[in-house]
């Protein structure tokens, strides 16, 4: 029973690099896929800091201080991941997988608060896409 338990919480994870196969395969996917979500956020991050700095000076340091503060999260909420699975070979797999969706989350979040108006102007950039699970 405990074994269909862990499948069913790695499924997510290994359901996003479904051709790996093996442990070194499946982590190799998930880093490519880390990177990717990271670039994207960049691409955003860099398009939303432009925006706050047509504020002031005050609104781009708040900005770039939150950022800090998320990717200091990010790094300790997926570090507890790591330590949570600490006795499988899945652990490495579960901890990308938390930084992705942490990722992700945080780059609709980007666009959903700085790159989208109150009124009919056309966002700054288009939604970023969910994953498969339906998370940002």
């Amino acid at each position: 029973m405990l074994l269909i338990g862990l499948i069913a919480l790695a499924a997510p994870v290994a359901g996003r690099c479904p051709d790996a196969n093996t442990t070194i395969e499946i982590n190799a996917c998930l880093a490519a896929r880390a990177k990717a979500a990271n670039a994207e956020m960049a691409r955003y991050l860099a398009a939303a800091r432009k925006r706050a700095g047509e504020e002031s000076a005050e609104v781009v340091k708040a900005f770039d201080l939150a950022q800090t503060r998320w990717v200091a999260y990010r790094t300790a909420d997926c570090d507890a991941v790591y330590a949570n699975w600490q006795g499988g070979s899945i652990r490495g797999a579960m901890s990308i997988g938390c930084q992705i969706d942490l990722t992700e989350a945080r780059t609709h979040w980007l666009w959903k608060t700085w790159l989208t108006y109150m009124d009919s102007t056309p966002p700054t950039l288009p939604e970023p896409k969910l994953s498969a699970d339906g998370t940002s």
